[in-house]
């Protein structure tokens, strides 16, 4: 493959924010459909599932990493995801054991860093600000791997402390070998975009999320 393009970094690439969001996993089998990729954007624009179930974590604990090495002429990218579920409990021991058994996941992930949106020009009903949109990325399927760049449960650190203000709780990592860098998933509020609403017959934030094109 030969390169097509530059990369230019604008103002609001400076001005970025570390970490993540929100995250959100799958068992890989839930994946309905192929989802529909384009390769002009680097992004998803459907990835078809009803059974995506949000991960929720220690603030400032979130965050992935994609590492590439090459050798004898084929790349790798190590990815790995990780987060810190804060205090030790019978409720979270379960989850975790659930995680440990996983035959491989898929996460979807939201940043804190966004596209910065477009501001409302001279005339606002003509040109109307943008919101901001953050950037949401898929890790453990790409367009080489497919599935087969699945996370696996790779550590999971529990500890009480010892002392009255010792941390309390568990750090998780899940991690896969892919083909490809995180590729992005389409979110945002725009007829044609993706969104993350309750699955039917949810009721509460540890149930089902569904993947859907904005009508």
């Amino acid at each position: 493959m030969s390169l097509l393009n530059g990369h230019e970094v604008i103002c609001c690439d400076r001005n970025r924010r570390g970490g993540l969001k929100r995250i959100f996993l799958m068992d890989k089998a839930e994946l309905s459909v192929a989802p529909s990729y384009s390769a002009a954007n680097n992004v998803y624009n459907t990835f078809p599932t009803t059974k995506l179930y949000e991960f929720q974590f220690d603030r400032y604990t979130g965050g992935f990493d994609a590492n590439a090495t090459r050798e004898n002429g084929s790349t790798v990218v190590n990815v790995q995801l990780n987060f810190y579920i804060p205090k030790v409990t019978a409720k979270a021991n379960k989850v975790l054991d659930m995680l440990a058994k996983t035959c491989g996941l898929i996460a979807i992930v939201e940043t804190y860093a966004d596209d910065c949106g477009t501001p409302a020009g001279a005339d606002p009903v003509a040109n109307p600000a943008v919101p901001a949109k953050t950037y949401h990325f898929v890790l453990g399927y790409d367009e080489i791997f497919k599935d087969d760049s699945y996370l696996d449960f790779v550590s999971g650190e529990e500890t009480t402390g010892v002392a009255l203000q010792d941390a309390n709780g568990a750090q998780v990592a899940l991690a896969g070998d892919a083909a490809m860098y995180p590729i992005g998933l389409n979110v945002g509020p725009d007829s044609g975009d993706l969104e993350i609403v309750a699955s039917t017959g949810s009721t509460g934030p540890e149930d089902a999320y569904t993947i859907s094109v904005v009508a």
